[in-house]
């Protein structure tokens, strides 16, 4: 059933004994393994299975004893580098922070950095294991398979009057839209306010502020500071924590459902291109993400269904789809073969590439562009 007890796994979060599962989605492709497209090997598949802890509410990842491999480097969306450059300034006006103050980021493969920003502003860039005024984790904490240490790495680099922020994709959108690709491998912690707030209190963090911003399909920015240094909590914390228990994030149930959710939505993503294949419709996708791995695999979608898709990155392009076989190839290919529809698999930057291929001009060519997530629907083309 959905809620086995699983005794042997301690909780990443806060090391209890309690976690049940919540989602099994069996053996998927290594989702930042992308082989060479004529690589005869058959491609590493691994379970992905999500636990959820009775006692802190952490939802993340059960046992896990594979390698992880090097994620081939994503190009930097335009969206994450205006978010990047946006954020810095927006954390140095919320948080007062002052030119000569001391900033220690831990950022992600593709996170974005907004080490760049906090400079603009003055601030002074301290090695990690330093302290400073303000330590800023951009979605690196989703990568570590044990939250304990990173969280008290970054209670002892605060300062005094010190603040942490930490961006890191939310579980409230993922559970409320059925983001159901973004649960994958190397991403250990699915994390809500109403956890982080349960393990920072355990190392004398208190949560004074809680934002939510659109990138990633939805991420959560939160500011943490010292207890001893008896902060003011913002009431963003309060209406954000109250927004997370309505939908059960702090509940087993809520997550039980999320499974069977996500397979009707990969089921839809085949029907759909079944429809479009039986009408004769060329397609193509767009984006070669981690996620399109766990997407294609649960609707079973090959290179029969979608042929080909283009991707920014040159390290991607040769390479294929792990499980689903489906070439990576380069975005002028998109533009050669002009497709009647192109499926957007980077579904959370789909205004971006509209506007990418809108501003292409390709004389004559107006696909259709179709997102399979949240809500499967054209953005543009003669069907929006």
């Amino acid at each position: 059933g959905g809620t086995d007890v699983t005794d042997s796994f301690a909780c990443r979060g806060c090391g209890g004994g309690r976690t049940t599962v919540v989602l099994d989605l069996g053996d998927v492709p290594a989702s930042d393994y992308f082989p060479a497209a004529d690589d005869p090997q058959p491609d590493p598949r691994w379970p992905v299975r999500l636990v959820m802890c009775a006692d802190c509410a952490l939802v993340q990842l059960g046992p896990a004893d594979h390698p992880e491999p090097e994620p081939p480097t994503a190009v930097e969306s335009a969206t994450a580098l205006a978010h990047a450059a946006a954020s810095a300034s927006v954390v140095v006006a919320a948080e007062n922070l002052k030119p000569g103050d001391r900033v220690i980021e831990i950022d992600s493969h593709h996170g974005g950095s907004w080490l760049g920003g906090f400079q603009n502003a003055g601030l002074i860039p301290v090695d990690p294991d330093g302290t400073a005024d303000l330590v800023v984790d951009v979605h690196g904490i989703a990568h570590e398979p044990d939250l304990a240490s990173p969280i008290a790495a970054h209670a002892a680099r605060l300062a005094p009057g010190g603040r942490l922020v930490l961006e890191f994709h939310h579980l409230l959108p993922l559970v409320e839209q059925c983001q159901i690709d973004t649960v994958r491998h190397g991403h250990w912690v699915y994390l809500s306010l109403l956890c982080v707030q349960r393990l920072f209190a355990e190392y004398e963090l208190v949560v004074t502020r809680a934002e939510t911003v659109p990138v990633f399909g939805g991420s959560l920015r939160v500011t943490a500071k010292r207890q001893q240094d008896d902060p003011t909590i913002d009431d963003s914390v309060e209406r954000l924590l109250a927004a997370e228990r309505a939908a059960g994030l702090d509940r087993v149930e809520a997550l039980a459902s999320l499974g069977e959710r996500g397979r009707k939505v990969a089921a839809s993503l085949r029907d759909h291109l079944r429809d479009a294949q039986s009408e004769g419709r060329t397609v193509a996708g767009y984006g070669a993400p981690s996620k399109a791995t766990v997407l294609l695999s649960l609707a079973g979608v090959d290179a029969d269904l979608l042929p080909y898709t283009v991707d920014l990155s040159p390290a991607k392009h040769g390479s294929r789809i792990p499980g689903a076989g489906i070439p990576v190839l380069a975005v002028e290919e998109l533009l050669a073969q002009q497709p009647d529809e192109v499926v957007v698999l980077t579904w959370d930057i789909a205004t971006e590439i509209v506007t990418q291929l809108t501003a292409t001009g390709v004389a004559g060519w107006d696909p259709d562009i179709f997102v399979p997530l949240p809500d499967p629907r054209y953005l543009a083309g003669p069907r929006s």
